[in-house]
Order: structure tokens, then sequence, then C-alpha cells
């Protein structure tokens, strides 16, 4: 997801990362954040998918691409002909920088609404303790 992206899509239907990432994206972006020692290959991560199920290096490669020019992973170097990615943040930093943006999306186009029901959230958490 490009978090700043007028074209991003949050996808309400869809559980954890995949609320930001497509389905691929996802899978890809989570072996990343585990194999990146400190960077990962198409090929690491090719080989881990197919494990799983029948996928195409090609299929793989542009993913990451993609993935890179929406700056969330990094090409860092080159093994040979092939890129090392690193992923642009940890899983932590994406999903707070993620989180955060949709909040700002709302907070801006529904500020009564979103003010009503955080100072609700707020109002819980402190009778909670």
């Amino acid at each position: 997801m490009r978090l700043h992206d007028e074209n991003a899509s949050f996808r309400f239907n869809q559980k954890g990362l995949r609320k930001f990432l497509g389905d691929l994206e996802c899978e890809i972006m989570e072996l990343a954040w585990k194999k990146a020692n400190p960077t990962v290959t198409v090929r690491e991560i090719y080989d881990t998918l197919r494990q799983q199920r029948q996928i195409a290096y090609t299929t793989v490669m542009t993913t990451m691409v993609r993935l890179a020019e929406k700056g969330i992973l990094r090409i860092v170097d080159k093994a040979g002909l092939a890129n090392c990615y690193s992923p642009a943040e940890t899983r932590e930093n994406f999903l707070r920088n993620a989180v955060r943006t949709v909040l700002g999306i709302f907070v801006k186009e529904f500020p009564e609404e979103s003010a009503s029901y955080l100072s609700t959230i707020k109002l819980d958490k402190t009778r909670r303790r």
C-alpha cells in the first residue's frame, strides 16, 4: 500500500496485513520480514513459496519489483544479476504507519464522528484500569 497514494485501497473484508496489501504481496512481505538477513532475493522468496503452491518465478519477481516501486521493499544490492531486497521498515512500523494513515483519513473525512468514537475508546480504556 502506498500510504500516501490516493489510489491506495483499504480492504475492510480482509484480515491482518491483507487489509493493506494484496494476497501475494502480503505473503512476500511476511517472508521478506522473516528471511531478510539483512537482504533477501527473489529466488529465496520463490523457493519458499513454491513449496506451498505452484507459482512462477516471474510472478514473484514482478510482485517484488512492484513492492519496491511502492516503497515497501528496497533494492539495496545485487548478487550477480539478481536484486537483493530489504524491507523498507519493520513489520511493526509498516502497520503503525498504515493504521495512522487510515485513521488520519477517517479523522479528515469524518472529524466529528471520529472524535466521538475515539473518545469512547479512551473512556473504555480508562474504565478497564
